[in-house]
């Protein structure tokens, strides 16, 4: 699975508090927030470090989404 695929499983609102982490813009809809977290994973963060930008319970959604946990 990509990246991109599995930000999809998140909330907008879980992504602008990600991309605030970060200290990103977080403007715009939901492509575009996740566009900006592809960008800095592929401009070499790494993956643990943007995800640790999300609160634990918003990840624990995504995977859940996914059937990745129960």
């Amino acid at each position: 699975m990509e990246f991109k695929e599995f930000l999809g499983q998140f909330r907008s609102d879980d992504l602008a508090f990600a991309l605030k982490s970060l200290d990103l813009p977080v403007s715009g809809n939901k492509p575009d927030r996740i566009g900006r977290l592809v960008d800095r994973h592929e401009s070499g963060s790494d993956v643990k470090i943007l995800l640790n930008a999300f609160r634990p319970e918003d990840v624990r959604r995504a995977a859940k989404s996914l059937g990745f946990i129960d």
